[in-house]
């Protein structure tokens, strides 16, 4: 699924050209090799790694397969964008951000900055924070709650591996928290971490949905409590099913004024700015950005090729994809402190 969209946008783009396309199911190899004028399938990705004229190479696989394919990547010399989430646990990530480090001239980014910080909300919205307008911030309120979602299924049906943990590490928490905090904590200057966590709610077994062979375990919807260094508070709601629906919002509340958007770049192109005029009277503008010709997946890859041409710096490198996860995983933790 992923890999598709990939190969799309590097079609559209433009600056990259694909050499090799590895898979497990020979259909798709030969689809996607047809179609994309890739000229060399395998159902191996070490014949990949074996290729000097490789440079780089992009990890679309499940989770659970990215410590194994991204050190074996680092080792053979290919610079890497890596799906996200990055890895399953800290052991994994941390084994991986070592390896990295032994090879410093190896570019590596994380793509959880694809529907975060590489669209046009994102860059106007820290300007307004660090412009001081809306004075200091105290408060973040995020929520998005969907009916009947199942990630992945809905684009590439036979990804039921979405539902399982020890393959796809969690539900909405895992796959959508990435996204969240990039984008919340960046806005912020990267320059707050996590104090404590004072509530964590986990729930499942709200869909009714037939995995058949497979496992469905990951939990289905969210809601937690937590602060910030800084003393910044932080709701985050989230739900793939649940049975109320509830539009992908953001809510920032500052001392002098706040705002209110849906971060995602297919939703609405408003953003809501609320603050005080010259006489000190409340107000409300709005700023609506050009979104219609914007792609995050086109903006990924064009990123990737700045990397690689030495013309930026990674946007999520891996060290920062760590303070991420590493929330999450401790979301994790006190969800099950708290059941037990």
């Amino acid at each position: 699924m992923i890999a598709e969209k990939h190969l799309k946008s590097i079609k559209n783009t433009g600056r990259l050209k694909v050499k090799w396309l590895t898979d497990i199911v020979p259909d798709k190899l030969i689809k996607l090799k047809k179609e994309f004028g890739i000229p060399e399938v395998s159902d191996d990705y070490k014949h990949i790694l074996e290729d000097p004229e490789v440079k780089a190479v992009i990890i679309c696989t499940p989770p659970n397969l990215h410590r194994e394919m991204f050190i074996e990547s680092i080792k053979a010399g290919k610079h890497v964008l890596l799906e996200k989430p990055a890895a399953m646990n800290m052991g994994e990530l941390d084994e991986m951000i070592e390896i990295q480090n032994a090879y410093p001239e190896i570019i590596v980014c994380d793509c959880s900055a694809r529907h975060s910080r590489l669209q046009p909300k994102y860059a106007v919205v820290k300007e307004i924070i660090e412009s001081g307008a809306l004075g200091e911030i105290y408060y973040i309120h995020h929520n998005s709650v969907g009916r009947n979602g199942r990630p992945g299924i809905e684009y590439n049906p036979d990804a039921k591996w979405f539902m399982n943990k020890a393959i796809a590490g969690g539900g909405p928490l895992f796959d959508w928290g990435v996204y969240d905090l990039s984008f919340h904590l960046g806005i912020l200057g990267d320059n707050h971490d996590l104090d404590y966590i004072t509530d964590v709610m986990l729930k499942s077994g709200l869909d009714n949905y037939d995995p058949g062979d497979w496992v469905y375990d990951v939990e289905e919807m969210f809601a937690l409590n937590m602060r910030l260094t800084g003393g910044i508070k932080y709701f985050w709601e989230r739900a793939n099913h649940a049975n109320v629906e509830v539009p992908n919002e953001t809510r920032i509340y500052g001392t002098k004024g706040g705002l209110k958007f849906a971060y995602c770049s297919w939703d609405s192109p408003v953003i809501q700015v609320f603050d005080y005029n010259k006489k000190g009277k409340t107000r409300k503008k709005k700023i609506k950005l050009p979104m219609q010709n914007h792609s995050d997946d086109d903006a990924i890859i064009s990123h990737f090729a700045n990397l690689l041409d030495k013309k930026a710096q990674p946007e999520m490198p891996l060290q920062l994809a760590r303070k991420h996860l590493d929330i999450i995983w401790k979301c994790y933790e006190k969800a099950e402190l708290i059941i037990s």
